[in-house]
């Protein structure tokens, strides 16, 4: 019995330890208050950060506002939990106009870490998986 909550607690573990080794990392930051958010990025001041498991993708958000005879355009980078791929693997945005001249592109992506500017978390998962079987195979094994 004691061997079993050994197997448990390290089989727990290492599922712990690979949920947060595949959730995606994105930059996050907002051109208003960081200036090196804005396009051209900056990606060597800037730091990704560990999105929460529930967020898999990444977003950035430009608005543009006519203000006083000017576009104020603004940069968000963001995790997101949903949001719809564009083509070229999120390098094309959507595009939505509101009312009184707000003009809004955003993109989403989940193809490598950082891709609102890695690995594939696709593919290290398949490669994973496998090695996590054999893995509490041969932790049962062992406890037979």
């Amino acid at each position: 019995m004691n061997k079993l909550v050994v197997a448990v607690t390290i089989l727990v573990a290492t599922l712990i330890v690979l949920e947060q080794s595949f959730a995606i990392k994105c930059f996050v930051c907002n051109s208003f208050h960081q200036a090196d958010c804005a396009d051209w990025f900056d990606n060597v001041t800037q730091h990704l950060v560990n999105c929460d498991s529930w967020q898999h993708k990444c977003r950035k958000i430009v608005q543009e506002v006519w203000l006083e005879d000017h576009w104020d355009v603004r940069y968000l980078r963001q995790c997101a939990a949903g949001g719809k791929i564009g083509r070229y693997e999120g390098r094309e945005c959507q595009e939505v106009y509101g009312t009184y001249n707000i003009r809004v592109r955003y993109c989403h992506c989940d193809n490598q870490d950082g891709c609102n500017s890695a690995p594939h978390t696709k593919s290290q998962i398949s490669f994973v998986v496998p090695l996590l079987l054999i893995f509490c195979t041969l932790i049962l094994r062992h406890i037979r």
